[in-house]
């Protein structure tokens, strides 16, 4: 069975039973706002976190997170230097549903704000038998790495409390994965390195084709939050 068909039916049973509890259960008493910190694979960010049930809560949230990295390496005698820039991150809109007072299932959406650039050029020359290539004509590589759908739906499940109960503060850990679709690969190139980015040559369709089972981004997220107010 495909993974977003996986994914989808989890999140319309997670409805199903939240719907059947709202219906046995309809204590709307004592509804709660407060604010939540969080720090996770996808970032680093936070939550407004509304508690509209004793067993329900919605969460809208922002988080980012964005390195940069540079590295070296060797192809066929040649010396390249490369950079990483690498982004990833959410805005998302997630609700909550407690099974048990510690234990709660989250399912929503995000804008998935998943970016990756690797580009590099070469710093040495070619010896090809008598003739030297420079660095320069060697030329120059880009790769860029997006999803393919930038609005992902999420699934997971946590422990803890993503708003305390009796307490002003709550701590969760979560996880769970954001389905984005197989990775969007597009590949550029100068010079001699030409070819890897020429569409009859087809090396992008066989870069994509070797990661189009990533279609999930997995996500590990710890939360600290504060209840500013009950009402």
């Amino acid at each position: 069975m495909k993974p977003y068909v996986v994914l989808i039916s989890s999140i319309f049973f997670m409805f199903f039973v939240s719907l059947n509890c709202w219906a046995q259960n309809n204590d709307f008493s004592g509804k709660e706002i407060g604010l939540a910190l969080k720090a996770s694979t996808n970032g680093f960010g936070g939550d407004v976190v509304f508690n509209f049930h004793k067993r329900m809560d919605v969460r809208l949230g922002y988080e980012q997170l964005h390195f940069k990295t540079t590295f070296s390496f060797s192809e066929k005698s040649v010396e390249y230097d490369a950079d990483t820039d690498y982004k990833t991150g959410s805005l998302s809109l997630l609700f909550d549903y407690h099974l048990a007072k510690h234990v709660f299932l989250t399912a929503g959406v995000g804008y998935n704000m998943f970016h990756g650039v690797v580009d590099g050029k070469a710093t040495s020359d070619l010896e090809y038998g008598d003739i030297m290539i420079s660095k320069d004509k060697i030329g120059t590589f880009e790769f860029q790495i997006d999803p393919s759908m930038k609005i992902s739906p999420y699934l997971g499940i946590g422990f803890g409390r993503t708003l305390g109960l009796a307490k002003r503060v709550g701590f969760a850990i979560e996880i769970g994965g954001y389905y984005q679709g197989s990775p969007d690969l597009t590949i550029t190139s100068t010079g001699l390195l030409s070819p890897t980015s020429n569409p009859d040559q087809q090396q992008e369709a066989r870069l994509e084709k070797q990661v189009s089972q990533y279609t999930v981004y997995p996500v590990m997220k710890f939360s600290l939050s504060y209840k500013l107010a009950k009402f």
